[in-house]
Order: C-alpha cells, then structure tokens, then sequence
C-alpha cells in the first residue's frame, strides 16, 4: 500500500505501517469549523457529536464562535455541495513553514464549488487566533489509536479480495486513501487525487463511544463496515458498469428506479449507487453468515430514504441470481444478466403505499384504537410486523417500538394482504404517529409481494383527547 509520510501533499500516514489511513491537518481544521457553525451545531446528522473529542472540540473553540468565517460557510442541507466541498477539498492544501495553507494537489469536490479556497484566509486567521495547531497536535495520538482501530474493525484486506474476485483488479495495488476525521457525520464520498482513489469515510458509531474494536459484537462489525464498503466498492463497479453502458442505458431507466436522489442526472450514478449498496449485502453474507439480517434491513432502509426506493427489490434479485450462478462465476459474469432482468421489471415496478385507514387525521377519546389501514398493493402478511409509536405532548417526544401481534393486538390481514387490521394503545392527551418502515428500528419492514418496501417513515397520524376534554 502506498505510504505517504507527513502532513503534506496526500495526509498523513499512520507512521511504521503501510495502512491507507490518511490524517490531513487541513480536513481535520475544516470539520472542526463546520462543527462550530449553527447549522453543524443544530443538524442531528451532518455532524458526529457522541465522542468525546467532540466535547473537547467544543470547549476548545466554543470562545472563538464569533469569527467572521463561521457566518460564511453556515451552510444548509440544501447546500450540501458547499459543505461537502468545504470539507473535503480542505484534503487538497498543507500548513507551510510560515502557517499558510497552501494547495498541495488539485481537487475539486463538486465542479464549479470552492469554498475552501475561497475562504482560504479566513481559515487561516481562525486557526490562528484559535490555537488549531497546537489542538492538533495534543490530539494526534488520539486520531492516530482511532486511525488503527478503525482499520482494524474493517475487514479491509477481506473487502479488497471480495471485490477482486468478484468484480475485477480496477485499481492498482497502492493507489489507495482513507481519510477520516471524528467529526464527519454523514456524506462519505470517494474521489481520485492525482491517480488515487480516496475514500473520505464517517467512523462507526462504536469507535467514537470509545469501545475497543475487541468489545464490539459482531453486528456492530458488519454494520461499521459498510460505510467504507460502499465507498471503496465504487472504485470496482464503476468501472464495469462503464463497460455495460448501453445495456445500463437501455435496460435502467433513472425516471423509474430514482426519486430524486440527485444522482439521476448521471445516466450511471443511479445504477452504481444500488449496486454498490446491493454487492455490500453479498459481502455481508460471505464474512459475518451469523449477523442478524436487521444488519442489512437497516442499511436498505436508509438507502430508500435516498431516493433509491426499490432497493430491496435490487438487492433481493441480485441475491438471487448470485445464488444461482454457475460454479465459477462471479458477480462479473453475471453482471449483463443482471442488468437485463432489470431492463424486464423495471416497467412493472410500484411504490406500495398506505392508501387509507380509518383513523388518519382523527382526534379521538380512547387511548385502545383499532386501526385499519389499507395498501396500494398488496403486501407481505408478517405475522408481527413492527410499529413506532412516536407520542406528543406539551412540547416533548417520546418514542416506543411494538410489535404487532394475532394475541396482543388481534392482528388480522384481509383483501389477501391489501389490508390490515390491529389494536394498540395510544398516548393519551397527545398527538400520535404511528411509523411503519422506520430506519434502524424496524426489525422486518412492511413489504409488497413484489418485493418493494413501504416507504420508510410511512406514518398514520391519530390525536387522542386528553382526560380532562375527554369528560367536558
């Protein structure tokens, strides 16, 4: 593996080893000011707040929060390109001998966005007057541990060997980055610097709660390997695809399969990002055979929130047919095959949805509700689905999982799975949603017989009366 050593042109090595982790000075001083910025402050994703580095990380700079810089790059979801772009072509530039940030190599994150060069002396004088270098440095041994355990949780000899075999060598041995920074709550992505696939990742959850990687369970393992995964397997897919273009083309239509990820715009980027996310299941199914499938349940969830709603269709019809492949064939064999049963579907695709129930938008006075809900389609007939429960009241929220039984909640499915019925308890005297599909808390999403999930977050919402108007 290529080894740079120092804090210059490509980062910073683990020093002694050949890992591929990179430490930037520069991109760990950009996620620090995004962190101090409202919008870092307020967004519960954009930016990882359960460490205890980002404690420290506040204490530090808390003082300095008035600097003119932190009000330029205030950004917004909807300006995550400035963001992203912020952030990662920080990885581009070096303190020189005199404290200038100066450009080591050309990178632009998103074309036409350049926010960090163009505030380039601002942050100059913010890490300045803040004391940034100094705090680096005292931290140092701490990105260093958190470099090594991160790599050590990953799996990565296993995943670049998976992907080898199964997709093709696409990039040479050595041409390879991971750059990570504690702070970097959600937008992986993976760009090439001067020939080098690089990958700018988001550490799993355990590692910034301080548990040794010899503490984490297994799932854990599987679920903090996917971030990596579906960076570095871009690298691998991308290619292939490329090759298969026209039949990705005629046999993938964006309009059908993408809700407005932002990827549609790309005649590809929709195809690689359900792939990329579809191959870490079979990569899953091949190192942990022994995680809950919830592990996998959780990520294709969250992948339909992006837009990409059929993923579990993709996925499943992928699974399948690498089941069945020919003894010796690979993902790379069956890849035109693939592509064309796609191209044969995807003209009869439906997103399921909840179509009514009774209940909806109703305020009502008894805290035991049967509800009926009927579909767009008609859908898997679990014999316990899950619902969450999220209750409001005087301005709090609380939340609770059920599960959803024949004895507990008389559940019954009708119209051959269009419709479902069931009993719960509700909140009394507050606003009641009832969340279906939810990421990270559904155990077995609610499912068409197509193959398609409910969307995720689908909700019924049911007011119940407090006691008091109740007997008014």
């Amino acid at each position: 593996m290529l080894f740079w050593s120092g804090s210059g042109a490509m980062g910073q090595g683990l020093s002694g080893t050949d890992s591929p982790v990179r430490l930037s000075e520069a991109y760990e001083l950009a996620n620090i000011i995004l962190a101090l910025t409202d919008y870092g402050k307020t967004d519960p994703w954009e930016v990882s707040q359960q460490s205890a580095y980002y404690r420290e990380v506040r204490t530090h700079f808390d003082a300095f929060t008035n600097h003119p810089l932190l009000a330029s790059v205030n950004y917004s979801r909807k300006e995550w390109e400035k963001y992203l772009s912020f952030r990662t072509d920080a990885y581009a530039f070096a303190f020189d001998s005199t404290g200038r940030l100066v450009r080591q190599f050309p990178l632009m994150t998103n074309k036409g966005v350049n926010p960090f060069e163009e505030h380039v002396a601002q942050v100059e004088a913010f890490a300045r007057v803040s004391g940034f270098r100094q705090f680096y440095r005292a931290h140092l041994p701490y990105y260093q541990n958190l470099a090594t355990a991160y790599l050590a949780s990953q799996h990565y000899p296993e995943m670049r060997q998976f992907l080898e075999t199964e997709l093709g060598k696409q990039t040479a041995a050595g041409t390879y980055a991971i750059v990570m920074s504690p702070l970097v709550g959600r937008m992986n992505c993976h760009r090439t610097n001067g020939g080098v696939g690089t990958d700018f990742i988001t550490l799993p959850g355990f590692l910034l709660s301080g548990k040794a990687v010899q503490e984490a369970t297994p799932a854990e393992i599987a679920s903090g390997t996917h971030m990596l995964f579906t960076e570095l397997d871009h690298a691998f897919v991308n290619p292939l695809t490329e090759q298969y273009r026209s039949l990705v083309q005629t046999g993938f239509d964006n309009r059908l399969w993408d809700a407005g990820s932002g990827y549609e715009r790309d005649s590809l980027a929709t195809f690689n990002e359900y792939m990329t996310w579809a191959v870490y299941d079979l990569f899953v199914a091949r190192y942990f055979p022994s995680v809950p499938s919830t592990v996998c349940t959780d990520w294709t969830l969250q992948n339909e929130t992006r837009g990409f709603w059929a993923s579990a269709l993709f996925t499943q019809k992928l699974t399948s047919l690498y089941r069945q492949r020919k003894a010796g064939q690979t993902l790379r064999d069956i890849y035109p095959v693939f592509i064309k049963q796609l191209g044969k579907l995807q003209q009869t695709l439906r997103k399921p949805a909840i179509k009514a129930c009774n209940l909806a938008d109703q305020t009502v006075s008894d805290t035991t509700a049967t509800v009926m809900i009927t579909f767009s389609e008609p859908m898997h007939r679990l014999s316990a689905p899950d619902v969450v429960r999220v209750a409001e009241h005087q301005g709090t929220t609380t939340q609770e999982r059920i599960m959803l039984t024949r004895k507990a909640n008389e559940l019954t499915w009708l119209q051959n799975g269009r419709a479902v019925r069931f009993r719960i308890q509700l909140a009394g005297g507050a606003v009641n949603h009832l969340l279906f599909n939810y990421p990270w808390k559904t155990s077995v999403p609610l499912r068409s017989r197509q193959g398609i999930d409910l969307p995720p977050y689908s909700r019924v919402k049911i007011t119940v009366r407090s006691t008091l108007q109740a007997h008014r």
